[in-house]
């Protein structure tokens, strides 16, 4: 089904994104079939923006401009443009002005909003939280630019589900069904002039049974923050302080997307479609009994073409091109390689989140294994979980293992995402019962310390101290 679609433009400021955006309108909707509103919010040269835009769409069909009386901010704007001034198509695209479509990006959007339940669409991106494509990074202080985007995304979208179910949908780009809008109302005045209203329509309409989904294929790519009035740091944080109140669930189910809602493979764009940097590698030597032997083992396997990031025992030395670290790997650091050395489960766990390719190496068993601090967390049983994903060698294998990796780096992009996929699949319930186990480790400690408050305000001492304060507050001198 194709919906006929209002794509509502909320006008304000910076004319230069906002042609940019203009222009790929034109350039990729079907305006026989869609229309556009662009609603000017009377804000900085307003004036010149309008003879711009008039300029631009004067005589273009299925393009039309409106000018609000006065400044009504991105949330009255909206709500006036769909509920007042253009009330007849049967889905809505709110569209920020410093947004620019890409061809088919609609197509592809209102494909997602036909599936079963689906009330909100957003698309990927180069600049939109957690629709950001790629969205982790293996450079630490690379920018995501546009055209870094457009490359990833046109390698991934291809190997990624037509459509994920999303705890919100980001509002640079949200597609909804009309029907939802008559029936819930579009945007809270409340979250006026802007920021967290999406996330409350989204969730209004969650409430009543409706998904919010991104689109994989769609790609519609955004500056952000360009046509935007006001503290904008004050404004997201008291709206979060809003949202969070209303729905106080939000943040958990944030997270829990980000942890076990995506696919390994948008999880490892940046290493999936490599460019420039150095590939970077992991190696945690802190538990191994010959550090300085497995140091030259790797540095002689990897040193040469991979940039090290290494953890070491006290008093182990290092090359000089290495990075030597003492904090815990972050598993949301990703690096292209990870060498674990008799692994535990939880170093497995961490390598799924954080490293494309697995090279395990096996030591020489210990004569007295209870001794060993990897053979007391199972690093001898798990080894079995790691072999299907991973090189298994010895230290005198690392070698085979760098030529076996550079073919795993080079091989076809489909095949290595489906290799990652069924990773991510027989790891996650590791990961996840890691993490109740930690969440629910943290609420009982919480709970033990207020039982302990509790205890103690009910001690005579601490009553005894309350009394001893407040007769010592009235002493002459005491303020």
């Amino acid at each position: 089904m194709t919906r006929t679609t209002l794509v509502v433009v909320p006008v304000y400021g910076d004319l230069e994104s906002l042609l940019r955006c203009v222009d790929g309108l034109v350039a990729h909707l079907d305006t026989t079939v869609h229309r556009v509103l662009l609603v000017n919010d009377c804000g900085p040269e307003a004036d010149t923006i309008e003879r711009a835009l008039h300029e631009r769409i004067d005589g273009r069909a299925g393009f039309r401009y409106e000018r609000n009386d006065h400044n009504l901010g991105f949330v009255g704007t909206c709500n006036r443009a769909v509920t007042e001034l253009d009330s007849g198509a049967e889905a809505v695209l709110l569209l920020n002005s410093d947004a620019v479509p890409t061809a088919g990006f609609l197509d592809a959007m209102l494909a997602v909003l036909d599936e079963d339940r689906t009330g909100v669409v957003t698309a990927r991106s180069d600049n939109a939280t957690i629709a950001s494509i790629p969205y982790r990074l293996t450079n630490r202080g690379a920018a995501r630019t546009e055209a870094r985007t457009r490359a990833v995304w046109d390698e991934i979208a291809p190997l990624l589900p037509v459509s994920q179910v999303l705890p919100v949908a980001m509002g640079f780009c949200f597609l909804t069904r009309r029907e939802l809008v008559t029936e819930h109302g579009l945007f809270d005045e409340a979250f006026a002039p802007g920021y967290g209203e999406e996330n409350d329509y989204c969730l209004r309409i969650a409430a009543h049974g409706w998904l919010a989904k991104i689109a994989n294929r769609a790609l519609v790519l955004h500056a952000g923050g360009k046509s935007f009035a006001g503290n904008r740091t004050a404004l997201r944080a008291a709206h979060q302080r809003e949202l969070e109140r209303r729905y106080p669930f939000l943040p958990d189910a944030v997270a829990a997307y980000q942890r076990h809602g995506t696919t390994a493979t948008e999880r490892f764009a940046d290493v999936l479609v490599p460019a420039g940097p150095t590939p970077r590698l992991a190696v945690d030597l802190r538990l191994v009994a010959d550090a300085d032997g497995l140091v030259g083992a790797v540095d002689a396997a990897f040193g040469d073409g991979f940039a090290v990031e290494a953890r070491l025992p006290a008093g182990t030395s290092a090359p000089a091109t290495w990075t030597v670290t003492d904090d815990d790997p972050d598993p949301d650091d990703l690096v292209t390689v990870q060498v674990l050395v008799d692994p535990t489960p939880g170093d497995l766990v961490v390598a799924n989140r954080r490293a494309a390719f697995w090279v395990v190496v096996r030591t020489d068993p210990v004569t007295v294994p209870w001794s060993s601090p990897q053979h007391r967390a199972g690093a001898d049983r798990v080894v079995g979980l790691a072999r299907p994903f991973a090189e298994v060698v010895t230290p005198d294998g690392l070698e085979r293992a760098r030529e076996a990796v550079d073919r795993d780096v080079l091989a076809p992009l489909d095949g290595t995402s489906a290799a990652l996929e069924r990773r991510w699949a027989a790891f996650l319930p590791l990961d996840l019962a890691a993490a109740e186990t930690g969440a629910a480790r943290s609420a009982g400690e919480v709970a033990r310390l207020r039982r302990e408050l509790d205890d103690l305000r009910a001690s005579r001492s601490f009553r005894t101290g309350q009394a001893i304060a407040k007769v010592a507050s009235r002493l002459p001198g005491r303020r």
